[in-house]
């Protein structure tokens, strides 16, 4: 029996539109980006392979995911954002790189790193003696210099007219500590500890004799954002993949590569918080 051309013509077109949902099934490539300041290891020589874990561990059917770079400078790090050639859909970044490029970059919040076991970071200065009053002038050690207006405008806000503290870059606060303890001439008059190297002073034989005083607002740890909400059908997923991330032993295994071993949603009254001392010039 012959088939008309016109009937062949009309189940070509069938058969084609059936498949063509097919071809579009294929999961859309997902730019991830990183951004880890004071973190000498957070570059894609060291880091890229944990990243690339998390990338794996975050891919499934909606979408692939893939690192498009790790980095600890700020300035490297928003070239990574504003690269179109290479789009970067979803970041890790500190709520510092968050609240500057928030309108430029269109980010929005979507999760909250847990550190720890602490909800929130909250930095503590530490020396040889305690102060509850803000340290004017003095020299205080920190592995955030590279986001001096975080720690100016949110971290530790200085009273009107007081002289600023000097920030003083260490890769390893407890070369700072030591410093202190050992009476060296050029040592920081302080070291801004946050909660987790705070908990490892504490327990530290020698350095636990160190004082405890001020201490900043609870802040918002790392935060995972949207990038101009490129995100699309893969925003969900991925978000339930990082809140479940200690729910598995490939999970766990992750989230020890990335020292976070779970991420939560983000905490609004700690984010409006923050953003009001960093909008305050």
């Amino acid at each position: 029996m012959r088939v008309p051309a016109a009937c062949l013509a009309v189940t070509a077109a069938l058969m084609l539109a059936a498949g063509a949902p097919f071809a579009q099934d294929k999961p859309a490539e997902v730019g991830l980006a990183v951004y880890k300041p004071g973190e000498k290891y957070a570059t894609d020589e060291q880091a890229g392979e944990a990243i690339d874990k998390l990338a794996g561990h975050l891919s499934g059917d909606k979408a692939t995911f893939k690192r498009r770079g790790v980095r600890n400078n700020p300035t490297e790090a928003l070239k990574l954002f504003k690269d179109d050639k290479h789009p970067v859909a979803v970041g890790i970044v500190s709520p510092a790189f968050y609240f500057a490029n928030k309108d430029t970059l269109k980010l929005t919040a979507l999760a909250e790193a847990r550190r720890g076991n602490a909800d929130g970071a909250r930095y503590t200065l530490v020396g040889k003696s305690a102060t509850e009053n803000y340290p004017e002038g003095k020299r205080i050690a920190t592995s955030l210099t590279a986001e001096k207006e975080w720690l100016n405008r949110v971290v530790l806000p200085a009273p009107e007219n007081a002289k600023p503290v000097q920030w003083v870059q260490y890769d390893n606060l407890f070369d700072a500590a030591y410093e202190i303890i050992d009476g060296e001439d050029d040592a920081p008059d302080f070291v801004l500890a946050d909660s987790i190297s705070l908990q490892a002073i504490q327990k530290d034989d020698d350095l636990k004799v160190l004082k405890h005083g001020l201490q900043s607002e609870l802040l918002p740890q790392d935060l995972v954002v949207e990038v101009d909400s490129r995100l699309g059908a893969a925003r969900e997923p991925m978000l339930k993949a990082l809140n479940e991330l200690d729910k598995t032993d490939a999970g766990r295994k992750v989230g020890e590569l990335i020292q976070s071993p779970t991420f939560q949603k983000p905490d609004a009254a700690r984010l409006e918080k923050a953003g009001k001392l960093w909008a305050r010039k």
